[in-house]
């Protein structure tokens, strides 16, 4: 592949995406849920009259009001913080090598061009140089087994205390979102020695977020004495209420480094370390905001065309409060069809350690209806919260690679979510290049 070709691509991708730049009505996209949830979900302003008891908007920096504004701002801190630690792939090149001093020459080592998730026990070899990108455009469904389009997750937002039974009144506003991203991913890996390789991963993302609050005045205290007390401002007890807002930029950097401890009859074991740098805003969720460091044991096997490949490791995490420590494993199979087409497929497995996750909650809500001395009555709100806890995430993903030409590979493969934990992406695609000098 000509260089010129792919440093314009990568000139233009970068050009495009790289100057960090959010639109959210005045806020980055962490902020964007709490931020429309204090500024428009409000009550109008009353005044007394036939049916009325006159009293202003109740929201404001209330000890009654702030841990349901907390818990907003808390989902999305969860959201984002597991939007940026989606797998971005395998940064080692499809071609191996290794030098042979009795002939003088390199030759390849493998006849598969290996997995795109994971890291198998061989090398590019000494002073081989690839280079590839990938780009993968996700959209995500569900956030602990909620519909994240469906209001699923309800949020009551209690009265202010003002001393009437007016205060029995709650606004119940139901979250829906659409949140896709996408990310160009370039790939380096060096053949430091026959042992040894080293990479770089760089992401470029975009994010964008178009969310709305369906929002109901639940009027269990005024809706037979004084009903129009509570109103939004378009004079009505509902009202959807949209925001949107995106961000684009370099997102974590990863520095990774792999050595081959044996590799003997087909067979190999290596260690991996996988260093990521705080490079992406975790404000607009294009970084988790932490360093992690990734330390993981390689296997992998050849038996014939079909090869075999397992990682496990466990990332540690400079600060907990941002991204939690976690236990990665992977496994999959490679089948070398033919000598220009390899057929990949891997089970991904992450479990986060002492994270937060969303849950059921119940909420019991008591009020008295229509006056002051009315006897007070109760409900039971279904709603959620947030839990400490471990959770595990669990992908599949299948593939091939194809070599188009020389040593250009070229990539496609889709990413499955098999299970409700954490961020659910739908079905993605998987698109990508590499070509080894």
């Amino acid at each position: 592949m000509p260089r010129v070709p792919v440093l314009a691509v990568v000139l233009c991708v970068i050009g495009v995406f790289v100057p960090t730049r959010a639109f959210a009505q005045g806020s980055d996209l962490v902020r964007l849920m709490q931020d429309v949830f204090l500024q428009s979900i409000v009550f109008s302003a009353k005044p007394g009259g036939a049916g009325v008891v006159a009293h202003t908007a109740v929201f404001a920096n209330d000890p009654t009001v702030t841990p349901v504004t907390d818990l907003v701002q808390d989902i999305s801190k969860q959201i984002g913080s597991q939007l940026s630690n989606v797998p971005l792939g395998s940064s080692s090149g499809g071609f191996t090598y290794r030098y042979d001093a009795s002939l003088g020459t390199v030759k390849r080592t493998t006849q598969s061009f290996g997995p795109a998730f994971a890291e198998r026990a061989v090398t590019a070899g000494k002073g081989k140089f690839s280079f590839g990108m990938n780009y993968q455009h996700s959209h995500y469904s569900s956030l602990d087994g909620k519909d994240l389009e469906g209001g699923d997750i309800a949020i009551f937002l209690p009265h202010q205390i003002i001393g009437s039974y007016v205060e029995g009144d709650m606004v119940e506003a139901d979250l829906k979102m659409n949140l896709n991203s996408d990310a160009f991913v370039f790939f380096g890996n060096f053949g430091v020695a026959n042992k040894l390789d080293v990479g770089v991963v760089v992401p470029v993302e975009h994010v964008s977020m178009d969310l709305t609050y369906h929002a109901v005045i639940r009027d269990f205290a005024t809706h037979a004495s004084s009903p129009t007390t509570h109103v939004f401002s378009n004079n009505q007890k509902t009202e959807d209420i949209t925001a949107q807002g995106s961000a684009s930029g370099i997102g974590d950097l990863r520095l990774r480094a792999k050595y081959v401890f044996t590799e003997k009859e087909a067979r190999g074991l290596g260690l991996g370390v996988d260093l990521r740098l705080p490079t992406g805003d975790e404000a607009n969720m294009l970084g988790t905001g932490a360093t992690q460091a990734e330390f993981f044991l390689i296997a992998s096997g050849v038996n014939g065309k079909l090869g075999h490949h397992g990682n496990a490791g466990f990332t540690v995490s400079s600060d907990r409060d941002l991204a939690s420590n976690q236990v990665n494993y992977v496994g999959g199979v490679d089948y070398a069809a033919t000598p220009r087409l390899t057929l990949v497929g891997d089970l991904l497995g992450r479990t986060f350690l002492d994270s937060k996750r969303l849950k059921d909650a119940s909420l019991v809500h008591v009020f008295r209806d229509g006056s002051d001395v009315a006897p007070f009555q109760s409900i039971s709100l279904s709603t959620v919260a947030l839990e400490s806890g471990s959770f595990t995430s669990l992908l599949g993903t299948a593939g091939l690679k194809f070599n188009a030409a020389e040593n250009m590979l070229l990539s496609a493969h889709v990413v499955v979510s098999l299970n409700e934990s954490g961020l659910r992406r739908g079905v993605t695609g998987v698109f990508g290049v590499d070509y080894t000098f």
